[in-house]
């Protein structure tokens, strides 16, 4: 066995250790999977505020970047307060009318629960009815012990509210870093992979960063979209909680397919307790939000990022929720989309292509193209940092093999 066949070798044991580790710290690493959500999301706006200053790859200098970065957190900052300035009085003034009538909602609910259980023991079939309570019953326990054996391994112990906390407290931070250094990570992390698959490996980098990058932001984007336009609709409804339904509304379209009727549930469940008069109306208004974003918005916004037939998706969602539970719900769509795309650019590898033609050959190349700085040549990650020279650019250009 080569000595390249054995440095390949360690790098699969390694990046497997890496994995497995990261696996069982999945909790913990919870929050700066959200805090990466959000870079991926300020990435091309620290790359375009830090590409504005003239000069010769100002985009990748650490200190342009970390002005950058400065400015976009002074501008969430801003937003932020903004909003809470208009929107959390509003919600305070909310949530304490609402606790204030909380016993009449919950009499007022209790009666219309009994008018509705009359009528089902009036009208259904008593053997019908006692499968349907069988059912009812066993789902209800299934449900209760999946959300506690989901959440105990996060808080069985004090370690773990501590590490999820404490993560949480450290990611703007984390991120910080994240945007300012990516290009460096990109270079030192092409620098030390092997090079007969320095190559490869990039390419799968570009791939799974163009592919995860557009689909995050799309989906953050509609999420905030159906999150505005629920919570114009339920306030012209004048339903209690509006803010915090169209939060959860947002949210939820994170979930591909089942995620617009995760968000409608509580708002149908609060009509029900406070005016049932309004169910019907605020069912029409989430089909309404639903359809224009399915017919106007998913096209423009979404795109072709994932190319998956919905009746796909929807096996998949089954699979996933069936197998690994609610998070897979979130990832297993730009997951499967990302190993097609690695799969077939593997394909064309093993059939004799060189690795930029098997990269020209896959669905991020032909239908989304490449950024500018995928234009560039990846390998010029092996040389020095402090090379700022042509010939050495083209020296690790030609020995890369691209």
């Amino acid at each position: 066995m080569t000595a390249a066949r054995w440095r390949i070798a360690l790098w699969a044991g390694m990046l497997l250790l890496v994995a497995w580790v990261a696996w069982q710290a999945r909790w913990a690493l919870l929050p700066f999977s959200i805090g990466a959500l959000f870079a991926y999301v300020l990435t091309p706006v620290v790359d375009r505020l830090a590409s504005l200053v003239p000069g010769h790859a100002q985009r990748d200098n650490v200190v342009l970047r970390g002005f950058a970065v400065v400015l976009v957190y002074l501008a969430i900052a801003g937003v932020l307060a903004g909003a809470g300035v208009a929107i959390v009085p509003v919600a305070i003034d909310e949530i304490s009318q609402f606790v204030d009538d909380l016993p009449t909602h919950i009499d007022d609910t209790q009666a219309q629960v009994n008018v509705w259980l009359e009528v089902y023991r009036e009208r259904v079939p008593e053997d019908i009815r006692s499968r349907i309570d069988e059912y009812a019953a066993q789902f209800g326990d299934d449900l209760g012990h999946r959300i506690a054996s989901a959440g105990a391994p996060v808080f069985e112990s004090l370690t773990g509210w501590i590490a999820v906390i404490a993560g949480f407290v450290v990611v703007p931070i984390w991120m910080f870093y994240a945007l300012r250094d990516r290009h460096n990570f990109e270079r030192n992390f092409a620098a030390a992979v092997p090079e007969p698959v320095q190559p490869d490996v990039l390419n799968g980098v570009r791939i799974a960063d163009q592919l995860i990058g557009r689909y995050l932001r799309g989906q953050l984007l509609l999420g905030f979209l159906v999150g505005v336009a629920t919570f114009i609709g339920l306030t012209i409804l004048g339903v209690d909680l509006a803010i915090a339904l169209a939060v959860f509304a947002g949210v939820a379209e994170l979930i591909p397919i089942v995620g617009p009727f995760i968000g409608a549930l509580p708002a149908v469940l609060i009509v029900a307790a406070t005016d049932p008069g309004k169910i019907i109306p605020v069912l029409l208004l989430y089909v309404v939000v639903q359809q224009v974003e399915n017919h106007l918005l998913v096209p423009r916004v979404q795109g072709h990022a994932v190319q998956l037939h919905p009746a796909v998706i929807i096996m998949l969602l089954a699979i996933a929720g069936t197998v690994f539970g609610f998070i897979a719900l979130v990832v297993i769509i730009p997951l499967v989309a990302l190993l097609r795309e690695l799969f077939w650019y593997a394909d064309h590898r093993f059939s004799g292509l060189a690795p930029q033609d098997a990269m020209a050959r896959t669905h991020v190349a032909q239908h989304f193209g490449l950024d500018d700085e995928d234009d560039e040549p990846p390998d010029d990650a092996a040389a020095p940092q402090g090379s700022e020279s042509g010939e050495a650019e083209a020296g690790v250009e030609e020995e890369a093999g691209v």
